[in-house]
């Protein structure tokens, strides 16, 4: 199974967590494991967080817009 572990943790990153490091674990024992607020996630945890923050309607902060000029 190949999993995009940098797509997960932008996708984290991008809802307000912060993310540690991702660990490859044995293959017997889930692939992957995220340290993500301070907690250390399952693939599958971390995945059901992600499902969670979209069920919540949870996004990054929207920055200010800015004023453009355009000259005449």
């Amino acid at each position: 199974m190949s999993v995009d572990t940098d797509l997960i943790v932008e996708s984290l990153r991008k809802r307000g967590h912060a993310v540690e490091s991702v660990i490859k674990v044995p293959d017997n024992a889930g692939d992957y494991e995220f340290i993500v607020d301070g907690a250390t996630l399952t693939l599958d945890e971390t995945r059901g967080l992600l499902e969670r923050d979209q069920a919540e309607n949870r996004h990054a902060p929207i920055p200010p817009k800015t004023a453009v000029t355009t000259g005449s």
